[in-house]
């Protein structure tokens, strides 16, 4: 007889800025058995893809965003996820360059953390961390 792995936890990461992307990839590496990231360059990318879920695949436990993104920025992909049955509930962060409280007023409405870029490895691991427990 033989026993299936449980599914590892799918976070979906959208933000356009490579170096960023990296990061946070780099901080996922500790959880890679137990956690799948996926990234895309925009949130039409990631709307797109959650439309694509196999029902027998993971559901998203986190979704990381960026503010600024080409085509459809963070704050319109909450939105539009905040609009879904599924997603209304999935935790999220907003990751901006952006200190602006009306940023983070915008974050809290939709449920979701903020974090103010430059990100530094330290911080990613503790959005990682709280997520995880």
């Amino acid at each position: 007889m033989t026993q299936s792995l449980p599914p590892k936890s799918l976070v979906l990461y959208a933000d356009d800025d490579p170096e960023d992307v990296e990061l946070v990839s780099e901080a996922f590496q500790v959880y890679a058995n137990n956690v799948e990231l996926m990234t895309f360059s925009d949130g039409i990318e990631l709307l797109n893809f959650i439309e694509t879920i196999d029902p027998f695949h993971a559901a998203p436990c986190l979704f990381i965003l960026d503010i600024n993104m080409p085509r459809l920025n963070g704050k319109e992909t909450l939105r539009r996820l905040r609009r879904l049955e599924s997603f209304a509930e999935v935790p999220a962060v907003l990751f901006s360059t952006s200190s602006l409280p009306a940023d983070a007023a915008f974050a809290k409405n939709y449920n979701a953390g903020f974090v103010t870029k430059p990100l530094h490895t330290n911080q990613v691991h503790m959005i990682i961390d709280e997520i995880i427990e």
